[in-house]
């Protein structure tokens, strides 16, 4: 099973080939079957998580969070009783939007990660059973480019032309902010959707699988050659059975 829920989150997981392990095997009539059991590397769950302005604390949740919480809820518990499922690794990314100080962003982008990570662990324990990566990641004013694409500010062209330029990231915040309508829908619906944690469980899917096998039979001897003779006394056809054997009609006996 794949869960996504609206989540576009970075991460370093392998690229490993589905594993396959003999259970058992023994013989069907004329068929040998054998049981593997089939080990899925490539399932995972992903969530994000958004927050207010300036905030860290789960607290300070926006509104919205309540079913992505109560979806990580379900998944976790689904992945504790189901004995087929097995958590490899989970990856939480605090991210913080653009606008303000950056080094108090990455402070904050850091402050998500690290809160909701123990909220996790005080609900689940999850840092005592699996490995869980903490990581941090402040968006830059470009990360909006897409966003400015699909949005409906009027001064689209003028947007763009200051985050693609060659302006630091104080003096674009600043060329934003002096275009009243441009700023609204970055305030409003841009920028929000940057403060976030990512949450991405990877797991292992067990799936048994049969496979049968038609077990060869031994080859059979071939039948006996048969030779047709024709009599040369009466002309009768004779069909003689060639089995291999060498009489001698010799009688030992000589004429004088």
């Amino acid at each position: 099973m794949v869960v996504c829920v609206s989540a576009q989150s970075q991460s370093n997981k392998p690229n490993q080939p589905d594993e396959k392990v003999l259970i058992s095997e023994w013989v069907d009539g004329n068929y040998l079957v054998r049981r593997y059991k089939m080990m899925r590397n490539d399932s995972e769950a992903k969530y994000d998580i958004h927050y207010s302005v300036s905030a860290s604390k789960l607290s300070d949740l926006t509104a919205g969070n309540a079913a992505e919480i109560a979806d990580i809820d379900k998944i976790m518990a689904a992945l504790k009783s189901d004995t087929t499922k097995h958590i490899q690794y989970i990856t939480i990314t605090g991210y913080a939007s653009p606008d303000g100080n950056a080094q108090s962003n990455k402070v904050l982008a850091m402050s998500r990660a690290q809160k909701f990570k123990d909220w996790l662990d005080s609900r689940f324990a999850l840092a005592a059973q699996y490995k869980v990566d903490v990581i941090s990641d402040v968006e830059q004013w470009n990360d909006c480019i897409a966003a400015v694409e699909s949005s409906s500010i009027s001064d689209k062209s003028g947007a763009l032309t200051v985050l693609n330029s060659a302006m630091n990231e104080s003096q674009k915040e600043q060329k934003l902010k002096a275009m009243p309508q441009v700023w609204s829908v970055f305030r409003t619906q841009i920028l929000p959707a940057m403060r976030r944690v990512d949450m991405t469980v990877y797991y292992n899917t067990d799936t048994y699988v049969e496979v049968r096998t038609l077990i060869e039979k031994p080859a059979m001897d071939p039948e006996p050659v048969v030779a047709t003779q024709k009599c040369c006394c009466d002309g009768a056809v004779v069909e003689d059975e060639i089995i291999g054997i060498i009489v001698d009609m010799r009688d030992g006996r000589r004429n004088h």
